[in-house]
């Protein structure tokens, strides 16, 4: 493999999994909270009927699993990120595409909730 040395603006596999990682679990933070607050405020529904219940349970336990999914999943990402390039970027891209939307449905929400 190549060193990056000269080209510090190339990004790595390593350094593409991590970023997008790190990403995966600030948007699932992010998601967790808003959503525990927007129940809180009447103004959404959780329509995950798993995470409904995790919810109604106990809110620290809907957060651990909520957390507990982009950790996972990134750790079998890295474990693969030489072995299936394809399906590290698809699967981290989705996953970021997927909470991106639903960080735009919670500020809509917010914003539009009256």
């Amino acid at each position: 493999m190549e060193s990056n040395n000269y080209y510090p603006w190339v990004w790595t596999r390593e350094k593409v999994v991590i970023v997008g990682s790190i990403a995966f679990l600030i948007l699932s933070l992010l998601d967790g909270v808003l959503t525990l607050w927007g129940l809180g405020q009447g103004a959404i529904e959780e329509v995950n009927p798993v995470m409904q219940w995790l919810i109604e349970k106990s809110p620290i336990a809907f957060m651990a699993v909520k957390l507990s999914l982009p950790v996972i999943l990134s750790f079998v990402i890295w474990r693969i990120r030489n072995r299936s390039r394809k399906f590290v970027a698809c699967s981290l891209g989705l996953v970021l595409i997927v909470y991106s939307v639903v960080m735009v449905l919670h500020v809509y929400w917010i914003v539009f909730y009256e």
